[in-house]
């Protein structure tokens, strides 16, 4: 089957997953909504998992074990591995796999990720990812304060965050007020 084809069998405009239509104007990736996928799964009476064989193998050693900490205990540096070198790690858990990252977990407490995370969510973080804007990411202040946010832009001298409630203002933090900055892989909630 074509994928113009797959496109109008799933209820989709044929020219959903035309080669041009896959990179947005500013030279981004475009990927299909989840609504999109969903219907490609039913038209072809698919299942998420095959769907997710089809993309590449997954094995066992697709998980890998990472640090867990509590938003309360995140102060303290990134060290050279893209770790928290605080040594607060509480425990730890398995996650899905993201290759070369090195990345450790937050779990939020006391409500220091509203309102984009709630008590008890479990966000996969890497300080050492690229960041795009639009990302979402995790930002530790040096008075020890956490915060979630959309990023808009950073640059040597600060980083620009969307505002967690739309409408609010966005929150420019000057670079030397920033311990630690991490970009959100993968939420557990």
């Amino acid at each position: 089957m074509t994928a113009s084809g797959l496109a109008k069998r799933a209820g989709l405009d044929a020219t959903s997953f035309n080669r041009s239509k896959r990179i947005s104007p500013d030279g981004r990736k475009r990927w299909p909504s989840t609504e999109s996928v969903a219907k490609i799964l039913a038209a072809t009476g698919s299942t998420l998992d095959d769907f997710l064989r089809m993309i590449g193998p997954r094995t066992s050693d697709a998980r890998i074990v990472v640090p867990l900490i509590a938003s309360e205990n995140a102060t303290g540096q990134i060290g050279a591995n893209g770790l928290p070198g605080n040594g607060s790690a509480v425990q730890e858990m398995e996650v899905p796999g993201f290759g070369q990252e090195s990345c450790f977990a937050i779990e939020a407490r006391g409500g220091a990720l509203t309102p984009l995370y709630r008590d008890g969510d479990v966000l996969l973080v890497s300080a050492t990812a690229a960041m795009r804007k639009g990302d979402r990411v995790v930002t530790c202040l040096g008075d020890g304060g956490i915060l979630a946010a959309e990023l808009k832009r950073r640059t040597t001298r600060a980083a620009e965050l969307s505002a967690p409630i739309p409408g609010g203002p966005d929150r420019v933090i000057p670079a030397a007020d920033i311990a630690w900055m991490a970009r959100v892989m993968w939420v557990r909630q």
